[in-house]
């Protein structure tokens, strides 16, 4: 586990594993996220990575999941956003290429 994570060890790319926190406030579930992007005030843009396969639009299939450090095939919800704390980081498990992360900025623009 790494120790208080800052904004010069987050890049955009990067899948995190981290306590995603539900809706509640309260709840939380230990899930793996993308890095969009670390802002200078300590928070950082993130998508959801789940295991339960989706295919929808805006659902990507991570074919190279084990290279990306995941325990399971997964699928990254680029519609599944979330504004958190970069102190959430509990460790970064890998980082995605070049190709999927301008696969994912494509799709967030049909978003906005």
């Amino acid at each position: 586990m790494m120790s208080k994570m800052n904004i010069e060890n987050v890049e955009s790319g990067q899948i995190a594993l981290l306590k995603f926190p539900f809706s509640d406030g309260v709840t939380y579930k230990r899930r793996p996220v993308l890095i969009l992007k670390a802002f200078e005030d300590g928070d950082m843009l993130v998508c959801r990575i789940t295991s339960k396969i989706y295919t929808s639009k805006y659902d990507i299939f991570l074919n190279d999941w084990i290279n990306f450090g995941l325990k399971l095939p997964s699928v990254l919800r680029v519609h599944k956003m979330a504004t958190l704390e970069i102190d959430m980081i509990e460790s970064v498990l890998g980082t995605i290429n070049d190709t999927m992360l301008e696969k994912i900025k494509t799709l967030y623009k049909e978003i906005v």
